[in-house]
């Protein structure tokens, strides 16, 4: 039975808020999202029920690029939003039309762990409590990380990460300094974030020697005689 990756996500709250307008906020970012990684995903990014979505990929990197696109997304909207990110195993009819011809432990237990964890960011890895417990503690500290923004440093994320725009590009957008740029990058822990996802990332990787090459590429180690 093959594993993969998968993201769960929910609203925080959402009696809170007006229904017929979450609805269509929750549709309308779901399908930017699945349109913006289209050749990216394995099922499609839908509701469940309620307010509850999901998406399965292949990939961590990917994961973790729709988990930022989706933050971003609806912190714009001023929305607040649970998720939850698994690894495990998944049987069935995989495909980009349905979620209901498939099962397994990996989904079964990610969306336990959304239920159950008060977290924003919490992590499910099967078989693996101690990459689990890791890892949610690097979600406990991205939740610090992104827990408030000036408009300035929301409208760079929004550029950054929903627009694909590059520093160049946004410094003209924002009609500001290239110094005023990375001021806001710095202050709204992009460089930081991304550089946790690349932590993350390389957690995954199974092959040691490529491990220890990526991990350690700035540091020079002597060799063992």
């Amino acid at each position: 039975m093959d594993k993969y990756f998968m993201l769960m996500g929910d609203i925080k709250d959402s009696r809170k808020y007006d229904q017929k307008i979450l609805s269509e906020t929750l549709n309308r970012i779901l399908i930017e999202t699945e349109e913006n990684f289209r050749d990216k995903i394995i099922t499609k990014l839908e509701i469940k029920v309620g307010d509850d979505f999901q998406v399965v990929v292949k990939d961590i990197k990917i994961l973790l690029s729709i988990l930022l696109y989706l933050d971003i997304a609806f912190m714009l909207e001023n929305i607040e939003c649970r998720f939850a990110l698994g690894y495990g195993n998944i049987y069935g009819n995989i495909n980009k039309t349905t979620h209901s011809e498939i099962m397994g432990m990996g989904l079964t237990n990610t969306n336990e762990i959304l239920n159950k964890k008060n977290k924003k960011y919490s992590f499910y890895i099967q078989n693996d409590i101690d990459k689990t417990i890791l890892l949610n503690t690097i979600g406990m500290l991205m939740e610090e990380v992104f827990s408030s923004f000036t408009d300035k440093q929301k409208i760079f994320l929004k550029f950054k990460v929903i627009k694909n725009k590059d520093l160049k590009e946004i410094k003209s957008l924002m009609k500001t300094s290239e110094r005023s740029i990375y001021y806001f990058a710095e202050r709204s822990k992009y460089f930081f974030i991304m550089n946790v996802f690349e932590q993350i990332i390389l957690s995954f990787e199974t092959n040691s020697n490529k491990l220890d090459q990526n991990y350690f590429k700035d540091i020079k180690f002597d060799e063992e005689l």
